[in-house]
C-alpha cells in the first residue's frame, strides 16, 4: 500500500537536510518506491502495513538529530481528503492541516469559532482545513499554533495545491 508522510517544520531555519537523504532514510527502513515531493517533507513510500509514526519519528532524530513530527497518512485517506474539502470555489486558496487524531467535537466548534471572515476553517476527521480568505501572500489572521493549542496536539499544514500534486502524481491509478 501507498502511504505519504507528511514531516512537520523540514527545512526551516536550521532544521535543513536535503531530500535525497530522507529517501535514503526511508529506504534503510526497508520501504519500497521511496520519494520525496518538494523540499518541504512529504515522503511517498510501499509499505506492506501502516509504520508507526513515533518509529518514523525515532528513525528521523537518530539520523538528522532533531525532532521532527510524523503524520502518516494512506492512499485511501488522502483521496477521501481532497474528496471533502468543504470550499471549492475558483481561486480559493485552501491549505489542510494534519492532525494525530480526530479532536474531540468540543475542540473541533471551539476551533472553527475562532475563524474571522473571510477566512474560514472546518476539521473533517483527522484534518483541519482552513481557507485563506484574501488569498495567498496576504498575511492571516488564523494562526496554525492557535489551533494547536485549542485542540491540543501537534499538526504540519499544507497547501491543497501540494496535496493535489501528491495524489495526482503518485496516488491515482495510472492508465
Amino acid at each position: 500500500m501507498t502511504y505519504i508522510a507528511f514531516l512537520r517544520a523540514i527545512n526551516v531555519t536550521n532544521r535543513r537536510i536535503r531530500m535525497a537523504d530522507l529517501r535514503d532514510l526511508y529506504e534503510t527502513l526497508g520501504y519500497r518506491d521511496v520519494d520525496t515531493h518538494l523540499a518541504t517533507g512529504n515522503v511517498i513510500f510501499e509499505a506492506s502495513s501502516p509504520p508507526l509514526p513515533v518509529d518514523l519519528e525515532d528513525s528521523f532524530y537518530d539520523r538528522f538529530g532533531f525532532v521532527s513530527d510524523v503524520f502518516l497518512r494512506s492512499n485511501a485517506e488522502i483521496q477521501d481528503l481532497v474528496n471533502d474539502v468543504p470550499w471549492n470555489g475558483e481561486g480559493d486558496v485552501v491549505e489542510v492541516s494534519f492532525l494525530e487524531e480526530a479532536p474531540d467535537l468540543g475542540a473541533v466548534r471551539a476551533l472553527e469559532a475562532t475563524a474571522v471572515a473571510p477566512e474560514e476553517l472546518a476539521v473533517v476527521r483527522r484534518e483541519t482545513f482552513f481557507l485563506r480568505g484574501l488569498g495567498r501572500g496576504v498575511q492571516t489572521i488564523h494562526k496554525e499554533s492557535t489551533a494547536m493549542k485549542i485542540l491540543d496536539m501537534r499538526m504540519t499544514r499544507r497547501g491543497m495545491a501540494t496535496v493535489v500534486g501528491l495524489q495526482e502524481r503518485y496516488l491515482l491509478p495510472r492508465g
